[in-house]
């Protein structure tokens, strides 16, 4: 059968148990010695035994510090490397979630174009719409305007409207503009 490995606590409980015992043997044994001779001798057999278990106890603590470095160091390389497991799937859904942003900000932006063309389109038909009012008003006024400055400089736009300038038996200047040019010989 195999031994289960013993933590510190209990070979150090087995070690001080092993040296109590010896202790008593020791005490026993001195006080029933009948020589000096065999009493120096169990003595030296019991500061070896205790040497023996104070090396023992010191190697075992060594060991049980090495076991506490090692523990701590996989404890710290497992905490690591969880950390970045868990930072790389935040770095995932960090991505998905900036990927749902952009399609819903182009969706967005195409619904705002969408709506912006519309609002273009009616300022267009209504830009259009001015032009052509403002068009036909005018060549409506055209006529209107044009009359009422004849009206005002006649001496100015007589030429322009086809008329000649004529001064009459009494003295006075007008425009005049012939319905039919008269004939050469009258």
């Amino acid at each position: 059968m195999s031994e289960t490995t013993k933590s510190p606590a209990q070979v150090i409980n087995d070690l001080t148990d092993q040296v109590r015992l010896l202790r008593q043997d020791v005490a026993i044994l001195t006080a029933t010695a009948t020589t000096k001779k065999e009493a120096a001798a169990l003595r030296a057999s019991v500061k070896a035994s205790v040497e023996e278990a104070h090396d023992r106890s010191a190697k075992v603590l060594r060991r049980a510090e090495q076991v506490i470095n090692e523990i701590h160091h996989a404890t710290l390389a497992a905490a690591r490397d969880g950390a970045t497991k868990g930072v790389a799937g935040l770095q995932d859904e960090v991505r998905a979630a900036a990927n749902r942003m952009r399609l819903e900000a182009l969706k967005g932006s195409r619904q705002a174009l969408y709506w912006s063309g519309g609002v273009f389109a009616v300022a267009g038909g209504l830009v259009a719409l001015g032009a052509l009012l403002g068009v036909l008003g005018h060549f409506w006024l055209q006529g209107r305007a044009d009359a009422r400055a004849f009206g005002e400089h006649p001496k100015i736009f007589c030429k322009g409207a086809g008329g000649e300038l004529m001064t009459s038996p009494a003295g006075d200047d007008a425009c005049v503009i012939w319905l039919e040019p008269p004939k050469a010989g009258n």
